[in-house]
């Protein structure tokens, strides 16, 4: 019995886990290049050309499927069509609603103007979403790891409203 709540525990937070992998893409196919090849690290560079590239590739490649995934999920989480817990649909909407946020920062990125991009200051620009979206990231992963909610403002609250949303549909 306590083997299959521990397992149903490790499924829950692999699943709430797994849903990072939007804003990942998201982030590595507005960001990635710049962050990464904007470096005189080496190692950097070779992360991203053998490594992190390739999602980011896959992404270009296959932009409207992975869309067309996404809404999915997030109809199938906020609507509760699925019989999954709290838990696990507030996380993976939160999940797509920072995804929301990382393309919404790359579309506005992207209509910089050229001089501002190309410079130092869209260096910086780029780098500090990157290093704030993947802390971002990374915060919830962890809180998500240990079994606890992951607050973020606005995305949290957003996340919570489509949750109990979706209990009112039935």
């Amino acid at each position: 019995m306590k083997f299959k709540k521990i397992y149903q525990q490790a499924v829950e937070r692999a699943l709430s886990i797994s849903a990072f992998i939007f804003p990942f893409l998201e982030l590595n196919y507005y960001f990635g290049a710049k962050v990464f090849m904007g470096t005189e690290s080496v190692p950097i560079k070779y992360l991203w050309v053998s490594k992190i590239a390739k999602f980011a590739m896959f992404y270009e490649k296959n932009v409207y499927l992975v869309f067309i995934v996404m809404v999915a999920v997030f109809i199938t989480c906020s609507r509760g069509t699925i019989p999954l817990t709290k838990y696990v649909r507030f996380n993976v909407i939160q999940a797509i609603l920072l995804n929301i946020l990382t393309a919404c920062a790359g579309q506005v990125y992207t209509y910089l103007p050229l001089f501002m991009r190309e410079t130092n200051i869209g260096l910086i620009l780029a780098n500090s979403i990157y290093v704030s979206v993947a802390l971002t990231m990374g915060y919830c992963i962890i809180h998500i790891a240990y079994g606890k909610y992951p607050r973020l403002p606005v995305v949290s609250e957003g996340a919570r409203l489509q949750v109990q949303r979706g209990y009112l549909d039935d």
